[in-house]
């Protein structure tokens, strides 16, 4: 007769077999289910209309929900209002207000972001503090390797040979501000260089030579996202038209407020634009806050947050571009409900 200390081992052995199985599968839980809010994951191999609704304040129905008060800027082609300059977006790391579509933003003294000058060089004109009748131009100020805080004529120049090559800027002012570096570091994630955001000559040969990503998608219009590059191109027809410099998912582990373990990851797959929110909204899994989420996979989005968009992974699961790159895909209807969205590496 077999002693019963060795039947009640091979119970215990099964017994925790399954918690490790059940701990393996609640990791690959956290794994595709979490973003910014909270939600469950479409099929990759259908294409799901998502009417998850993320855990956030405030919510609402799968549908657009407008912030309040009332905006009263012109109508989005969402059929909703894009908010007023009031409303402040942005992360709660201090990162910069929203402006409006090719508005001024709030710490900056052009539409871009750059500073006027850095105080530096002497007057060649020797006029003295007094005479500030002839100081009404400010004096161009760029390095022989252009970078943030410059502004003038190259600048213009480099800001034309963004725009014409597809990469994302409100305007072409002069003025090397924070949207003239992210499309900076969009050129250089697209050439494979050192994501330095400096304009050196690899970075201006890229420019010159035309370097723009592929597509991988051939048919209708469709929000791609390149997490090898940390790009969101826009395309049409199999065309890139628009190019963002964006940070996804950085792989890092993470504890909610409820005290839930999860990881930092961005899945790949096809989605469609679902449930969208339009103003600020924050997790209630205590993960901040998304400037005009649009949400695509369960609790990931496609939302602003200022600038603080890094040229490498950050973010909690979600997609992140800058304030008022989102700005603009909201009032042009770049990604209404519906729009295919496909997450690749």
């Amino acid at each position: 007769m077999r002693p019963t200390t060795s039947r009640t081992g091979t119970a215990r052995g099964r017994v925790q077999a399954r918690l490790i199985a059940l701990g393996v599968a609640g990791l690959t839980v956290a794994l595709v289910a979490t973003g910014c809010g909270t939600g469950t994951t479409p099929t990759p191999q259908a294409p799901v209309v998502t009417s998850a609704d993320p855990t956030g304040t405030p919510t609402g129905s799968p549908t657009t929900v407008p912030a309040s008060p009332a905006p009263s800027d012109p109508a989005t082609s969402a059929g909703t209002s894009t908010p007023s300059s009031s409303a402040t977006p942005g992360a709660t790391s201090g990162s910069t207000s929203s402006p409006a579509d090719g508005s001024t933003p709030s710490s900056t003294s052009s539409s871009d972001g750059a500073g006027a000058t850095d105080g530096s060089g002497d007057d060649a004109e020797g006029k003295g503090a007094g005479d500030s009748s002839k100081d009404d131009k400010p004096k161009s100020t760029e390095h022989a390797e252009l970078r943030s805080g410059d502004h003038g004529e190259r600048v213009k120049t480099l800001q034309h040979q963004l725009l014409d090559a597809g990469y994302w800027l409100p305007s072409a002012d002069g003025a090397f501000g924070p949207s003239t570096l992210q499309a900076v570091w969009a050129v250089q994630k697209a050439a494979g260089l050192q994501r330095d955001g400096v304009v050196g000559k690899k970075t201006q040969r890229a420019l010159d030579d035309g370097v723009r990503p592929t597509a991988r998608t051939h048919h209708g219009h469709v929000i791609e996202v390149d997490l090898a590059k940390q790009l969101v191109l826009l395309v049409d027809g199999g065309h890139v038209t628009t190019i963002l410099n964006a940070s996804s998912g950085s792989g890092k582990p993470f504890t909610s407020k409820n005290g839930h373990h999860y990881v930092a990851h961005t899945p790949t797959g096809t989605y469609r634009m679902g449930r969208q929110y339009d103003g600020m909204y924050t997790s209630n899994l205590g993960l901040g806050t998304m400037w005009r989420p649009k949400f695509f996979n369960g609790g990931i989005a496609l939302h602003g947050l200022g600038f603080d968009v890094p040229p490498y992974p950050a973010s909690h699961g979600c997609v992140r571009i800058s304030n008022p790159a989102m700005d603009w895909v909201w009032s042009t209807g770049k990604a209404p409900q519906g729009t295919v969205v496909t997450v690749y590496r």
